[in-house]
């Protein structure tokens, strides 16, 4: 990322880092993800996508965590301790990435966690009878030990 107040400027350090990467480190710079653009339009950098006012988890990066908790949350599986655990890596990870002092992750973790809830009660417990399926409730999912992404925020 090289930021510069003119277009002009930008194009001299873009030929520069070229130069710089091509001779002295052997390195090419892919053109698929160079790009020239102005800061209030934005761009994505490693799973952000950063503009004047906000810096925010890109979509992609969204639909890769949910990917994540569904292989996880298979609906016909059984809720124990064990998905517990593996969900709490996943979120843990996923937070501590995006959760930065200068992001705004307030919103989309609150959507992610509604979400994160939804998956698990979809999924079922061992029961002994069929009467026991019941509407998982927030503070039993707490028991459950279940991490939620909003503990993470700075903001």
């Amino acid at each position: 990322v090289v930021l510069s107040k003119t277009r002009k400027q930008t194009e001299e350090a873009l030929s520069s880092v070229k130069h710089v990467l091509n001779n002295d480190l052997k390195l090419e710079l892919s053109l698929e993800k160079t790009n020239i653009t102005t800061f209030s339009k934005g761009f994505s950098f490693l799973g952000f996508d950063i503009s004047s006012w906000s810096v925010k988890m890109r979509n992609k990066s969204v639909e890769k965590f949910k990917d994540k908790v569904r292989n996880l949350t298979i609906r016909c599986h059984n809720l124990d301790a064990e998905v517990i655990n593996k969900l709490n890596q996943v979120i843990r990870g996923t937070a501590n990435y995006f959760a930065t002092s200068f992001s705004h992750c307030l919103k989309i973790f609150k959507r992610l966690d509604h979400w994160i809830r939804m998956r698990i009660r979809c999924m079922k417990f061992k029961r002994i009878s069929r009467k026991d399926n019941f509407r998982l409730r927030l503070k039993h999912i707490r028991r459950l030990g279940l991490l939620s992404m909003i503990n993470f925020c700075h903001s």
